[in-house]
């Protein structure tokens, strides 16, 4: 990865919308994000160069990321799946414009992570396509991409949102919530853009891009896990 300073993306020259209460989502490549991720996603578009071997798990937030996680790193790093008893997923699969990318306290860039010596790597993000396309269509690395039912997603985002510090000055409706989601003014929204940004990927590019629903994975686990396993250069050959 490279760490070579770029020029700071004004938040003042973006287009921003009101979203919860007085909470502003700012739109990048006609995606909206919290203030708070835009500069880190504008690192990853500008300075991320995946390795050949580097695994992306790419997923609209809240459709089961942190499941994916758990399973992609037991099956490439099986030897090391118990770390999975004592250590959150997301710590072992760091999220690319949060733990790679995001920014210290001191407003320095963060690129360290718990697993980055480990081959291949396994990165995390909820970047759309559309803004990763050169980066993803110039490499040679795996894609594992989620998605889940849009009703069941916006209510997991609702249930999420709610849980956070500035819900105890009041509770984000579910009505507002499902009509901004609808609308697209959501986090990494529009939903329905960036599940076909990646659905598209995989279509030209079967053997770099996996995609999968949380459904699908939920009904049958044996048969798609093995799927991924295969995908991933990593068959199970035990019984299952």
């Amino acid at each position: 990865m490279e760490n070579s300073s770029t020029e700071i993306l004004d938040l003042s020259s973006l287009p921003k919308a009101k979203w919860w209460g007085d909470d502003c989502l700012y739109q990048v490549g006609g995606f909206w994000f919290m203030p708070e991720v835009v500069q880190s996603i504008d690192r990853v578009i500008k300075q991320f160069k995946p390795l050949p071997s580097d695994i992306i798990l790419a997923s609209f937030p809240k459709t089961g990321t942190t499941w994916l996680k758990s399973l992609l790193f037991s099956i490439v790093h099986r030897s090391l799946k118990d770390r999975l008893a004592i250590e959150n997923p997301h710590e072992l699969v760091p999220i690319l414009e949060l733990h790679v990318y995001g920014l210290s306290n001191k407003n320095e860039p963060l690129v360290t992570t718990p697993t980055n010596n480990l081959s291949p790597r396994i990165f995390g993000t909820h970047t759309p396509y559309q803004l990763l396309a050169k980066t993803l269509d110039s490499s040679e690395c795996r894609v594992v991409y989620v998605t889940r039912n849009p009703k069941d997603t916006i209510i997991s985002m609702w249930h999420f949102v709610n849980k956070w510090e500035r819900a105890k000055k009041g509770l984000w409706p579910l009505e507002v919530a499902a009509d901004k989601f609808c609308n697209g003014l959501t986090l990494c929204g529009p939903y329905y853009d960036h599940v076909m940004g990646y659905k598209k990927l995989s279509l030209e590019r079967p053997k770099n891009v996996f995609f999968i629903t949380y459904e699908e994975l939920k009904s049958d686990p044996k048969t798609h896990v093995k799927k991924l396993a295969e995908f991933l250069g990593c068959p199970l050959k035990e019984k299952m």
